[in-house]
Parts: structure tokens; sequence; C-alpha cells
């Protein structure tokens, strides 16, 4: 590291703008869901075939939050966290450009690694130092995620199939515009504290942090990947499909804002290991009793302050290495790879009645290695900004 290499320096114009950026890849990715049933009848699909669109995204993500891992703290803060804005835009106009599955397919994963790119970095960013500063920021900046996921599959649902093509491109213009901001607000790098000494079994508890997280995540991503297919075989409309899955996000976001002013009085351990419980709750709800509706909502609101408050406790436990959130998104992207499509081919088999029991597993297992996490009581490190 040179004497050039300033550290991050954020305004008050490149937090919001990171911010926004992520509530608009949370619209345009938390969407495929909605897309999936137009995409079906456009290309004439099965629910295998149709589950390929979030293997293509998670790999592709994955590729992405893999080069934010090796590039945060090399390159400047402006361009490892702003450039994947503008692949998105790209991404989000071949979706909408495309006369094949496959063209389709070619999209999304353009849309992958910007989005893996920004997930890495920008969290890291504003989550660095594990301090209640970043508590709240991540937690706003995972909120405006949920929220974009609230109009995404509204969007969705009333623009096909005369007008997809054009709200792909609003997409685009809209990541092209945040993504100019962020990188001309943003300044310096980064950097790599080694002095910061690693908590005592901090490396047991952080593999069970990642294990948890990816977990959880095929929880989260499952569930909202497939809500709309499973109200439509219900016997339901595509609109309504959209509106359960809306209501999902709705509660996400407003689980994450809610928590804003008790997570002052619990750990971040208490917080995560708590809603792991009630995820487990909310989905034997849905399985066992006919409120659908309801069920989802629940578990939307109790899925809410997961992936932000687990960061954090990660960051406490692993102070000092700006790979940190690097590591989470990797672990929840293969989570989200894995989980939606592995329920799609088992669906294809036995049923979409069967989807409540198959987003269940996940989640009991999620509870039980955060459990093994918070077994080792590792001592948090917290740097005030």
């Amino acid at each position: 590291m040179t004497s050039n290499h300033f550290p991050l320096k954020l305004n008050q114009i490149s937090i919001t703008s990171g911010i926004t950026i992520f509530a608009i890849m949370g619209g345009l990715t938390s969407a495929y869901g909605a897309m999936v049933p137009y995409f079906r009848d456009k290309f004439e699909l099965n629910l295998a075939q149709s589950g390929i669109i979030f293997f293509t995204h998670g790999v592709t993500a994955l590729f992405g939050v893999i080069i934010g891992i090796l590039t945060v703290s090399k390159i400047k803060a402006a361009y490892v966290g702003g450039l994947g804005a503008p692949l998105m835009a790209l991404g989000a106009f071949l979706i909408g450009t495309a006369t094949s599955w496959n063209l389709t397919l070619l999209g999304v994963a353009v849309v992958g690694i910007g989005f893996g790119a920004c997930d890495a970095t920008i969290s890291q960013f504003l989550s660095r130092g594990g301090s209640a500063r970043a508590v709240r920021l991540v937690n706003i900046l995972n909120a405006a995620f949920a929220l974009g996921a609230v109009i995404g599959p509204i969007l969705i649902a009333g623009a096909v199939p005369d007008l997809f093509s054009e709200l792909m491109f609003a997409w685009a213009i809209a990541f092209l515009v945040m993504g100019y901001l962020f990188i001309s607000n943003t300044k310096g790098y980064l950097k790599r504290d080694h002095s910061t000494a690693k908590p005592d079994g901090h490396k047991f508890g952080f593999t069970m942090m990642l294990l948890g997280l990816g977990f959880y995540v095929g929880v989260e991503v499952g569930t909202s990947g497939w809500i709309p297919t499973y109200m439509i075989d219900k016997g339901y409309s595509a609109q309504v499909g959209a509106t359960v899955l809306a209501l999902f996000f709705v509660a996400l976001a407003l689980g994450r804002i809610l928590i804003l002013p008790i997570a002052k009085m619990f750990t971040p351990t208490q917080l995560v290991i708590t809603s792991s419980i009630l995820i487990i709750f909310s989905v034997l709800f849905i399985a066992l009793t006919p409120y659908t509706l309801i069920g989802f909502s629940l578990m939307g609101l109790v899925c809410g302050p997961i992936f932000p408050t687990a960061m954090v406790w990660a960051v406490r436990i692993n102070p000092g290495d700006p790979r940190t959130a690097g590591f989470l998104m990797a672990a929840a992207i293969v989570g989200a790879t894995i989980s939606p499509t592995l329920i799609g081919v088992i669906m294809e088999k036995i049923g979409t009645g069967y989807f409540p029991w198959l987003i269940l597993a996940p989640a009991i297992v999620s509870l039980f290695v955060y459990l093994l996490a918070a077994k080792q009581k590792i001592a948090e490190h917290i740097e005030i900004h």
C-alpha cells in the first residue's frame, strides 16, 4: 500500500447512491421470481428449465463477489464499488431485448456479475468497524434492497407482456445514473488493518457464520423465487402471486426497519438466533394453515433482520479484514444459487404443494449452525466511527 492510497471517504451522496443501487438491484433480481411465469409461457419452459435463471444469476454473482473480494482493498473504492452498476445496466438491456431463453440467460449472467461486485464491496464499505452506525447503515442498505424487491415484482406483473422491454430499459437507465453518482462521490481506498487482533476462536465462528448465512439465504431466495409459481399452482392469478411476493418483501423491509431502535439493546448474536427460530415457526404456519398470505408476510418480517445483523456480527468477530463482507456474500450467493434451483428440480418431480416443507429444511440447518457459532462466545471487536 503506497502513501498515495488515501483511506476510504464516503459523503452523503455516495452513501445515498450506494443504498439506491441496492434498491434498484433488489427490484430487478427479486423480480426474477415474477418473471418465471412470463418466461415459461414465452419460451415454453418447464419448472426445472425456468429455475435455471436462479442458477445463472447465482453462479455469475459469485464470480462478481470473487472479483470484489480480490480488489476491494487494491482498487479505488469508487471503481470497485461502482462499476457493477453500469454492468447491471447492460444486463438489464440484454434481458429486455432478448429473443430467446439463452439470450435472456446471458443478460441475467451480466447482471449477476455486477450484482456480486456491488454486493461484496458496498456492503463492506458501510459495515466496516461493526459500530452502532454500521449496524444502522447496513440495515438501511438491506432494507432498501427489500423495498426495491417490493416494487420489482409489481412492476413486472403490470408490464408483461407489452411493456416488459421498456421496464428493463428503465432499470438500465437507473443503474447508470446511480453508478455515476457513486463513482463521482466516493474517495480513497478501503485499507486492510493487519494490526487489529483477531479474537480467540474467530476462525471456527466465522466459518459457522458463513454456513449459517448460506443456508439462511437459501431460505429467503428459495421462498421469494418460487412464491409466484406456488400461488399460481394453487389456483391464483399471476397478479396475486406477484402481490404475495411483494408483501413478503414489504415485511422483509419492515423487519429491517423495526430492528433499528432495538439494535443497541441486544447483541447481533441474540437477534440472529431469535429471528432464525421465528422463521421455522412461520414456515410451519404456511405449511399447516390455509392463511398463506399471512404466513409469507410473517416470514418476511422475521427474516428481515438476519442478513444485515449477521454481517455486523461477522465483522465484529473478524475485524480489520476488508474481505469479510465479500466472504459472506459468496456464502450467501451459493445458498441463493443452490436452494431455488434445487427446489425447482424437486417440485418438478413431486409437485409445488411440498414447497413449504422444502424451505423448512435449510431453515432448520441455518438455526443449528448459528447456534454452533454462538456457543463459541467469541469476544466482539467494535470500532467507534
